[in-house]
């Protein structure tokens, strides 16, 4: 062998290395590392679509509406799981002005419904998109909250997404934002979820008994997405499916409504 093979076996070498160094890396840079802290659904065809079988701690999950109006229901869902993760312990949610304004603020009564304990949860009104920013990553950086949950008026471009999810792995505190119905996804999010309102189910008089939220995880590091039909079960304070699909494949379209997909009932 001459010197210039061995330089080229050694060169390989090197990079074969660097290859394996990267992958070992991989876990931590989705946000949690296997076998870390995640927030499981407790619906198995759920769960095993998510790359830590729920949503994992310390990563950025961003949860969009499928119209302007479906934003009620989109945080609806968000504060769903924010009462399976964080019930007990000490939450941030942050309201822009604009959406105190379309929407109303947080409602305690409807909180306390979904097994929150208001008493828990710090909520903080900002004055700008840029605000809500800035309170979201100075609050995982403080890693004292178990819970952040951002409504956000716009986008989340590539930089600030990956300084949130940089913010949230380093405190393992689970991060979700509320992103407007129209804009670009998040790029460094770990997962991704377009949110509609569905018929609720009625009680004996007439009177709505769960509600439910057509759901999409439009996108998945594990690479699996999928729609569901879910409810919450306000006594057990967990998710239940309230329909099954024909095809698990994610409709085309940014909506829900494919052909894989059927309404309870």
């Amino acid at each position: 062998m001459d010197l210039s093979s061995a330089g080229d076996l050694s060169r390989a070498s090197d990079r074969s290395a660097l290859i394996q160094s990267l992958c070992s890396a991989l876990p931590s840079l989705d946000g949690s590392a296997a076998g870390g802290p995640a927030l499981a659904f407790q619906l198995q065809d759920l769960d095993e679509r998510l790359l830590h079988r729920g949503l994992a701690a310390g990563a950025l999950h961003e949860i969009a509406p499928v119209r302007a109006e479906d934003m009620p229901a989109a945080l609806g869902f968000a504060a769903a799981c924010l009462a399976r993760g964080a019930r007990r312990s000490p939450s941030l949610l942050i309201f822009p002005a604009g959406y105190v304004r379309a929407f109303g603020g947080p409602y305690a009564h409807g909180l306390h419904g979904l097994g929150l304990d208001p008493g828990s949860l710090v909520v903080f009104r900002a004055e700008s998109h840029k605000a809500a920013l800035w309170a979201a990553e100075e609050a995982l950086r403080s890693r004292s909250l178990a819970f952040v949950l951002a409504v956000l008026t716009g986008g989340l471009d590539l930089k600030a997404s990956r300084r949130l999810h940089l913010a949230a792995s380093s405190s393992e505190t689970f991060l979700m934002v509320l992103t407007p119905a129209h804009v670009e996804p998040a790029g460094a999010a770990l997962s991704r979820w377009r949110i509609g309102p569905a018929p609720s189910e009625r009680d004996r008089f007439g009177a709505f008994a769960r509600f439910r939220w057509e759901v999409t995880l439009e996108r998945s590091r594990n690479g699996r997405t999928g729609s569901w039909i879910l409810e919450w079960d306000h006594v057990a304070y967990r998710f239940r499916l309230a329909g099954t699909l024909a095809d698990h494949a994610s409709p085309p379209g940014p909506g829900l409504g494919g052909p894989g997909l059927r309404r309870a009932g």
